[in-house]
């Protein structure tokens, strides 16, 4: 039997605004096997990338959850401090964001981006973090990796900039990989050759991974099975086969 890595349980996540409560997340549950990728499928506005901050407990400060379980690795994260949550961010959970240039800083270096979270989490010093820098960018199938890391993000394609937030991701070795739209600011071609990446890194390192997206042609390239969402709620979940040669949900229809 596979063991989760990942059991959210009755996931309410709400937000204080002027005009009341507001759930953007109404009694979710899931499970994510280790080693597999689970694809989160809805529109803008089912709730689907507020679900994924909320593992992290990244909400904005008007943001909080209301009710649920978080089982990592069978520890509640609902239960930790913000300290103990710092230590998992970026480390044994990371995150690849939707849009390259707001995930990285235009003032720093390539290198000293992905530098931080290894000297942070891993306690390497500036040398052994600038060699492992380059090694990452290698990973990621950039082409001159040494020069690339002596770059600024501005100097890079749409592309290579997402393939350097990879990177970032990847550079604590993670257990958990939430991909959050990480492909939607990219063309078609940039966009597969990402997606190739993301999957093939998952099984080289044998990664689990949530990817969300309002894309079900995406996840069909990337994912073992499907979640998709909406309204706050999951209303449909099932392998790729079932999802789109056996639908049962009318949204689920109206995506497809």
């Amino acid at each position: 039997m596979s063991e989760n890595i990942l059991s959210v349980q009755n996931l309410h996540t709400s937000f204080h605004t002027d005009k009341g409560e507001v759930k953007a997340v109404n009694g979710v549950t899931f499970n994510l096997e280790k080693g597999k990728i689970l694809g989160i499928v809805g529109e803008s506005g089912s709730g689907k990338s507020v679900s994924a901050m909320s593992i992290l407990r990244l909400l904005d400060g008007n943001g909080y959850i209301d009710s649920g379980e978080i089982l990592f690795n069978g520890q509640d994260l609902t239960k930790l401090s913000m300290n103990e949550m710092y230590k998992i961010r970026g480390n044994a959970i990371s995150v690849i964001f939707q849009e390259p240039m707001t995930s990285l800083n235009p003032v720093f270096t390539v290198s000293r981006q992905i530098s931080e979270p290894l000297m942070i989490h891993q306690g390497m010093n500036k040398k052994q973090a600038a060699a492992k820098a380059v090694e990452l960018l290698s990973d990621v199938k950039i082409p001159n990796p040494e020069v690339v890391a002596k770059q600024y993000p501005h100097q890079l394609s749409g592309g290579m900039r997402q393939r350097v937030v990879i990177a970032i991701a990847l550079s604590c070795d993670p257990d958990l990989l939430i991909c959050d739209e990480p492909t939607t600011a990219l063309d078609v071609t940039i966009q597969a050759k990402i997606l190739e990446l993301i999957r093939s890194i998952q099984k080289e390192r044998g990664i689990s991974v949530i990817y969300i997206t309002h894309d079900l042609g995406v996840v069909a390239k990337v994912a073992d099975y499907v979640d998709v969402m909406y309204a706050g709620k999951i209303v449909e979940t099932g392998t790729i086969d079932e999802i789109f040669y056996d639908p049962r949900h009318p949204y689920t229809w109206g995506l497809l």
